[in-house]
């Protein structure tokens, strides 16, 4: 399920990417395209040149470019990886806060890109994967979660058995949000993995118009973030 969201949010990410138009520096204007799409997506940042250099782009779409990602970035923290049953509005709230944090710590660099002799382009990013979430480690998680049941009186399985589905996902949330804060404070401590090397790939299409490859930008979206401590050093 992890997986599988994290390729759709990817995907639609990518599928928002507005075309590249051709003109006489389209090498410049691609490095320029790649890094503006990187700070827009990851930094919520963006200057005039990447503006320009981008067909139809407003400085609204690059807004909205950030907050997307966030808020997917968010349901795959509080679905895939938080142990949290029936999260609330506020839970995915708080893990958008949480994740544009960790976000603006976001490390990569953008190299020259080079045009292919397909008539393509290519632009090769190297990433720095953010280690911080398994810094929150599962034995935390669990004895956070028994040290809520008890402070809130229960202590056996038969209480927690007798709850109404409002008084659980009271206590869920109470416990999302506790997680949430303690990840947020993890965020002073977070280092980098091993730098991932990712060749982006621009298409041309027959009007002359060029865009990003999706699997490329899936597959930095995977490793700028890293859930399982797959790129630690």
């Amino acid at each position: 399920m992890g997986k599988w969201k994290r390729m759709l949010a990817a995907a639609a990410a990518a599928a928002l990417l507005a075309a590249l138009a051709g003109c006489q520096s389209t090498t410049k204007d691609a490095t320029v395209y790649v890094k503006g799409e990187l700070d827009a997506t990851y930094l919520g940042t963006f200057d005039q040149a990447y503006i320009d250099v981008v067909h139809d782009m407003t400085e609204a779409d690059a807004k909205k470019q950030y907050e997307n990602n966030v808020e997917w970035e968010a349901e795959i923290l509080v679905e895939s990886w938080l142990p949290v049953d029936m999260p609330t509005d506020a839970v995915y709230d708080r893990a958008e806060e949480v994740v544009a944090k960790i976000y603006s710590h976001a490390k990569y660099t953008v190299a020259d890109a080079e045009k292919l002799k397909s008539g393509d382009l290519a632009v090769e990013v190297t990433v720095s994967p953010i280690e911080v979430i398994p810094l929150l480690t599962e034995d935390f998680m669990e004895q956070s979660w028994y040290d809520l049941l008890e402070a809130n009186g229960v202590t056996t399985q038969e209480q927690l058995d007798a709850l109404s589905d409002e008084e659980y996902q009271a206590l869920d949330e109470k416990y999302a949000l506790a997680l949430l804060d303690e990840l947020e404070d993890l965020i002073d401590d977070l280092t980098y993995g091993e730098d991932q090397v990712i060749m982006l790939q621009l298409k041309k299409d027959s009007d002359g118009y060029y865009s990003l490859v999706e699997t490329g930008w899936q597959k930095l979206d995977e490793v700028m973030i890293d859930y399982s401590g797959t790129y630690a050093k």
